[in-house]
């Protein structure tokens, strides 16, 4: 099964509007480096919308193990 990392983003809103020149560049390079935005997710103060949650995930790198591998020997065996 694939295993994912995580990221929250999030950006301000001030009278109704997201910052987009702010968070544009910002997702734009996230995504150069693999991130996918998965969401975005309204944050309410007294029911008005202040901030915009941006979810984002990739792949998660597979796990380095030290020592060797199942199944390997040393030439000393």
């Amino acid at each position: 099964m694939a295993k994912f990392e995580y990221k929250i983003v999030s950006c301000k809103v001030e009278e109704g509007l997201p910052d987009e020149t702010h968070i544009e560049p910002i997702l734009n390079h996230l995504g150069s480096e693999g991130w996918e935005l998965a969401a975005v997710t309204p944050v309410l103060c007294e029911g008005t919308t202040t901030y915009l949650s941006h979810h984002l995930r990739r792949l998660a790198a597979p796990a380095r193990t030290a020592g060797f591998s199942a199944g390997s020997r040393s030439s000393e065996d």
